[in-house]
C-alpha cells in the first residue's frame, strides 16, 4: 500500500472549501467582465528563458524548472503576469489596445510554505496593457477593490506605493547607490512588515552607499502611524524642482483620492498611501499595491500588483506599458478560514428519492431528474444512487442542505405523479403532476 500524503506546500480542497473557492472565482470573473476585462489563458509551462530573470533573483530561486521529454528547458509559471507579457508580444496584432485582460489560474513557486502561502496557488488577475495612464491604474485598482469588498466582510486596507518614487528616495538619501544595491535595498524594504524597520535598517547598513543618517532619514519618511498616509507634503518639499518625481507623487496622491471616492459607502475597504510598499518582483516600474485584512496583519497580502511598463520589451521591440493586479484566491480562502467566517448555507435544489431501485422506478426517477435539470437552470438536481430506506434518503438530503425531496413510490408510479416535501418548512404535497411539482420546487 502507498501511504496517502501530499507534497509540502500543496493542499486538497474539500467540497465546502471548493464551493467557496469557486464562488470567489465567479465573483472576480463577474466584476471584471462587467468592467470590460476579457478572458485569456496561457500555458502552465513556458520556455525557461521566458521566465528566468523576469521577476528578479528571488523568483528565479523559487522557479520550478526541468528538462521536458523534448529535451527543452522549461519552467512552471510563477505568476500570470510574465506569461501575459509573452502572450501580448506574440498576439498584439490580434488585440485591440488598450487591452483589458482577465485571467484566473494556478501558479507555482518553490518558496517556504507558511500559513496562507502555498507552493501551488490560484490567482485572479486583471491587467490593462497598451497605455500608461492614471485612469488605467485607477480602473485596475477599482475593479479589485470592488471584488474584494464583496468577498471580504471585515475591514481591509489596500496600500499604494510607487517604485519610481521609492527609487528616487533611495538615490536621494543613499548617495552614489548602484543599480545592484538599489535592487537589494528594494528587496529589504519589501520585507519591512515581516521583519520590522530595525532589522531592515541593519540590513540596509550593509550596503556600501548606506550610513546611519541615511537610514534614519529613510525611516522618518517611510514609517508612519498605522492609519496614516506617507507624508507626501514633506516629500514634495524634498524633491522641489524635480518635475519627474513631483509628477509621480501627484499621480499617486490623485490615484488614492479617486479610488477612495469610488468606494461604495458600505465597503469595508480603506485605501492608504504607503511608500514602503516595494513589491519583491523586479519588473515593477511605477505604482505598486498590497492589500491586508486588518484583523490578520501578519497573514500576508491577499491582493497585490502594480505597473510594469518594460516587461513586454523582453519579448518585443514595441513599447507596451501595462498595469495589473492579482487577487490571491487561495490566500483569501485561507484568510476567511482563519477568521472563521462561515459561508451561509442556504437550502437549495431538489433530491429525488425512490422507495426501491426497480427498473420502473429508475426509469421514472431519471426521467424526472433530466426534466428538472433542463427546466431549473443552474439549480442542483440530485438523485438517489444507493438503494436505501426512504428515511435514510431524507437524512442524506437534509445533511446536503437540499430544499426539497421528491419521493417516487408505488403510488406515484401507478398514478404518474410525484410527492414532494419542503425540508425547511416540513410541508408536503402528495401525488401532484409535473407542472405543479415544478411550480412547487421553484
Amino acid at each position: 500500500m502507498v501511504k496517502p500524503r501530499k507534497l509540502k506546500g500543496f493542499r486538497d480542497f474539500l467540497p465546502e472549501q471548493m464551493t467557496q473557492r469557486k464562488q470567489m472565482i465567479d465573483t472576480v470573473w463577474k466584476k471584471a467582465a462587467t468592467a470590460g476585462f476579457e478572458p485569456i489563458e496561457t500555458p502552465v509551462l513556458e520556455y525557461l528563458e521566458t521566465l528566468l530573470g523576469s521577476g528578479g533573483q528571488e523568483s528565479d530561486k523559487e522557479l520550478y524548472q526541468f528538462t521536458d521529454h523534448g529535451d527543452r528547458q522549461v519552467g512552471m509559471r510563477f505568476d500570470l503576469t510574465v506569461p501575459f507579457a509573452r502572450f501580448v508580444a506574440e498576439h498584439h496584432g490580434q488585440l485591440v489596445l488598450p487591452f483589458k485582460k482577465l485571467q484566473i489560474g494556478n501558479s507555482w513557486r518553490g518558496e517556504k510554505p507558511q500559513k496562507g502561502r502555498y507552493r501551488e496557488f490560484c490567482q485572479a488577475d486583471c491587467d490593462i496593457i497598451g497605455v500608461d495612464s492614471m485612469a488605467a491604474d485607477i480602473e485596475v485598482l477599482n475593479v479589485i477593490l470592488d471584488a474584494l469588498s464583496t468577498l471580504i466582510p471585515v475591514p481591509f486596507t489596500m496600500s499604494l506605493g510607487n517604485r519610481l518614487i521609492l527609487s528616487a528616495i533611495l538615490k536621494k538619501l543613499f548617495q552614489g547607490i548602484s543599480d545592484d544595491e538599489e535592487k537589494k535595498a528594494l528587496i529589504i524594504l519589501d520585507k519591512i512588515d515581516k521583519i520590522g524597520f530595525e532589522k531592515a535598517g541593519q540590513l540596509l547598513l550593509e550596503l556600501d552607499a548606506a550610513n546611519d543618517s541615511a537610514v534614519s532619514a529613510l525611516e522618518k519618511i517611510l514609517i508612519t502611524a498605522t492609519d496614516k498616509d506617507t507624508d507626501l507634503v514633506s516629500l514634495k518639499a524634498l524633491f522641489e524642482g524635480d518635475a519627474d518625481v513631483l509628477d509621480q507623487i501627484e499621480r499617486l496622491e490623485q490615484t488614492a483620492e479617486i479610488c477612495r471616492s469610488s468606494l461604495d459607502k458600505e465597503s469595508k475597504a480603506k485605501v492608504k498611501v504607503d511608500l514602503k510598499i516595494a513589491r519583491g518582483l523586479g519588473y515593477y516600474t511605477g505604482i505598486v499595491f498590497e492589500t491586508l485584512i486588518d484583523a490578520l496583519p501578519g497573514f500576508g497580502s491577499v491582493s497585490s500588483g502594480g505597473r510594469y511598463n518594460d516587461l513586454v520589451n523582453r519579448f518585443s521591440k514595441q513599447s507596451l506599458p501595462g498595469i495589473g493586479g492579482s487577487i490571491g484566491v487561495d490566500r483569501l480562502l485561507a484568510a476567511v478560514e482563519e477568521l472563521a467566517i462561515k459561508r451561509e448555507e442556504k437550502r437549495r435544489g431538489v433530491y429525488v428519492a425512490m422507495s426501491e431501485h426497480s427498473s420502473a422506478s429508475l426509469t421514472y426517477g431519471f426521467k424526472l431528474a433530466a426534466q428538472l435539470r433542463q427546466r431549473c437552470g443552474d439549480e442542483r438536481i440530485d438523485i438517489a444512487v444507493k438503494p436505501s430506506k426512504l428515511a435514510q434518503q431524507f437524512k442524506y438530503a437534509d445533511r446536503k442542505s437540499f430544499a426539497h425531496v421528491v419521493v417516487i413510490g408505488d403510488e406515484e408510479l401507478q398514478s404518474g405523479t410525484y410527492s414532494v416535501k419542503d425540508l425547511e418548512s416540513g410541508t408536503e404535497a402528495k401525488q401532484i403532476h409535473f407542472d405543479a411539482l415544478l411550480k412547487h420546487c421553484l
